[in-house]
């Protein structure tokens, strides 16, 4: 039987941002994302539910803040949902965000930006339309992983999502530059990636996860060997 584990960690990618204020409370910013894997898709797919939403904060949030706010709105919220603390960094600007996935209509949103409200979370004021602008976003979340080997993951949960390591953590416009690279000169499927990282043994695994239908452990390994024959890096 395969090993699967649980860990602790972030996913750092780049998504356009939309407005979505009309749909939740008056003069808050409410953010939704279509861009599930902008790096896969040539062209967002067709559904009618929400994908990605981002209830901004108005106030500095720690992960035990949210977890606990979450946990008292779950316990209220008659729908189910899925939340995450989130980083956003657009305009020069960083704010705090949970963003939420799992939720099947988007006439359900208002009372959870509502519920949310009401358990303590400051909710962030409109500024200005946001419409299509890009940001890059760092989500802490938990992953359910099988351990293929030391250098290999599979995403327990999404079997088109594995990961592999690397031995530096760079910045994003970098590590994007490594990605356009490695994707000029890769023959195979079409991909996603994005940065991510993992505490595992006291220590902090730095990853590259990537999204392609039908990937395999094989298909991650020669991904990684490419990856180090183009970057210089392990």
């Amino acid at each position: 039987m395969k090993n699967t584990t649980e860990h602790y960690g972030c996913l750092t990618k780049v998504e356009n941002l939309w407005c979505l204020e009309k749909l939740g409370i008056p003069n808050t910013c409410l953010l939704e994302s279509f861009d599930i894997f902008p790096g896969y898709y040539s062209k967002v797919p067709d559904e009618t539910k929400p994908r990605y939403i981002y209830i901004v904060a108005g106030e500095k949030y720690t992960l035990e803040q949210v977890t606990r706010i979450t946990k008292e709105v779950k316990q209220v919220y008659p729908y189910p949902f899925d939340a995450a603390i989130t980083e956003l960094t657009m305009r020069c600007t960083t704010c705090n965000a949970v963003r939420i996935t799992g939720i099947s209509d988007y006439a359900h949103i208002k009372q959870l930006q509502e519920t949310y409200r009401d358990k303590g979370l400051v909710l962030k004021k409109k500024v200005r339309d946001i419409e299509n602008e890009e940001a890059v976003i760092k989500i802490r979340k938990f992953y359910n992983l099988i351990d293929v080997s030391e250098d290999i993951f599979m995403d327990a949960k999404n079997p088109d999502i594995g990961f592999f390591t690397t031995s530096a953590d760079l910045p994003w416009d970098l590590f994007a530059k490594n990605i356009t690279l490695l994707r000029n000169n890769w023959s195979g499927h079409s991909f996603d990636a994005a940065k991510s990282f993992i505490y595992q043994h006291a220590e902090i695994t730095d990853m590259i996860r990537i999204y392609s239908k039908g990937i395999t452990p094989e298909f991650l390994q020669q991904m990684k060997d490419k990856y180090c024959s183009l970057t210089g890096l392990k």
